[in-house]
């Protein structure tokens, strides 16, 4: 990344999160990363890497110091040039690209949409709960992203049946340019002539797609935006529901008086999804680039340097959280950092907490027990989860 430590006082952490052994189980790292102090180097990428809950939070708040404009990856490819996408974006074009972007995923049409979500659900779960073993990955979690979502962004077959793809790869370009990332350039490639090659006739017409259309007519997104943010629906729209919602079948499979806590009481659905999604921690995490100087607690970061901000590190955090491995329905930790925290929240959120919300209730209603097996892991530099989860549904 080219930054050399300031601080020749701030405590190192030797290892790399992006090796292979790593990225499969990276928590011990992590624990040993929040023991070391609020800010820890790591001179294998020129990185520091912040991974207490208070102190990841609060980086995610001083989004002024610690800006998301001069890109969020931890390797300087992708950082390097202008963006005209949401999520690499700051002060008033970052308000002004989420306002437009995030009309259709708001409460409101979330609540119009809440029904046709119920009775894909109600189908799918019919369907798989027969007893017979399936992959919950490709035909449960992926379900609801892959067939209702992609048809309300509006793209056309060729998009559909690259988005999973895409996003996947995008991922692995976002994390440092090691042999993974390398390989994900094509793909990101791939999808940025996609996006940039859509013309309005192309999309549905009043889809996700067509309403960035729309904006740019009115003036409020130039045509570059408009093509730009699509991305930003295709690509962090879809892995990250679909793999807290894999990690959330693997739980209840391990924790059956979990599962039955909840079919006693479907009012604790909505808090073993929070759950799901603060032990699943599908983003590892993003860059920040310092504007200015930031303080984490005893460790100064100077301009220029780059922060890896640690999501699944804070979601793990015993400061935080008591027990913090342990999959408790009732501890509902609506705080968690698994979607982000402060201005650049992700903007699906509340629709990727609709979706897992619809499939567990449903599972709650029709299902007993749910049994997996010994889960397939993905290797990605930022993301994490399950690659394939054969399941049983018995009724």
């Amino acid at each position: 990344m080219g930054a050399k430590r300031k601080d020749p006082s701030a405590p190192v952490f030797v290892g790399d999160l992006y090796s292979r052994a790593l990225l499969r189980d990276p928590y011990p790292a992590y624990r040993t990363i929040r023991d070391l102090g609020e800010a820890v180097w790591m001179p294998r990428w020129k990185l520091w890497a912040i991974g207490r809950f208070d102190d990841v939070r609060a980086a995610l708040r001083a989004d002024d110091v610690l800006i998301s404009g001069k890109g969020v990856a931890a390797n300087d490819l992708l950082n390097g040039g202008p963006s005209a996408i949401t999520l690499t974006s700051d002060g008033a074009v970052h308000e002004r690209r989420r306002a437009t972007l995030i009309t259709p995923v708001s409460p409101g049409p979330l609540r119009a949409l809440r029904p046709r979500l119920e009775a894909e659900a109600a189908a799918l779960i019919e369907r798989l709960a027969n007893g017979q073993a399936f992959d919950a990955m490709s035909s449960l979690a992926a379900h609801l992203p892959v067939t209702v979502i992609a048809e309300l962004v509006g793209l056309n077959a060729e998009g559909r049946s690259n988005m999973l793809r895409w996003a996947s790869g995008t991922f692995n370009a976002l994390g440092v340019m090691n042999a993974r990332g390398r390989r994900a350039l094509p793909l990101l490639a791939e999808l940025q002539r996609y996006a940039g090659g859509l013309r309005r006739e192309m999309v549905t017409p009043g889809g996700w797609a067509d309403q960035l259309f729309d904006a740019a007519q009115r003036g409020e997104l130039s045509p570059i935006e408009a093509n730009a943010m699509i991305i930003d629906y295709v690509a962090p729209a879809l892995d990250t529901t679909i793999l807290a919602t894999g990690f959330m079948l693997r739980a209840l499979s391990q924790a059956p008086d979990a599962f039955d806590q909840i079919r006693s009481d479907p009012s604790l659905v909505a808090g073993a999804v929070n759950e799901s999604v603060r032990l699943a921690s599908p983003i590892r995490g993003f860059t920040r680039l310092a504007a200015e100087d930031h303080v984490a607690g005893s460790v100064r970061i100077s301009r220029g340097d780059r922060v890896l901000v640690l999501f699944a590190s804070a979601n793990h955090d015993e400061r935080r959280y008591g027990d913090p491995e342990v999959f408790d329905v009732k501890r509902n930790p609506r705080d968690h950092v698994g979607w982000g925290h402060g201005p650049h929240t992700c903007v699906g959120m509340h629709l990727a907490r609709l979706e897992m919300e619809v499939v567990l209730a449903r599972l709650a209603a029709v299902v007993t027990r749910i049994e997996t097996s010994r889960p397939r892991l993905i290797e990605n530099n930022v993301l994490q989860g399950y690659a394939r989860l054969e399941t049983r549904l018995i009724v």
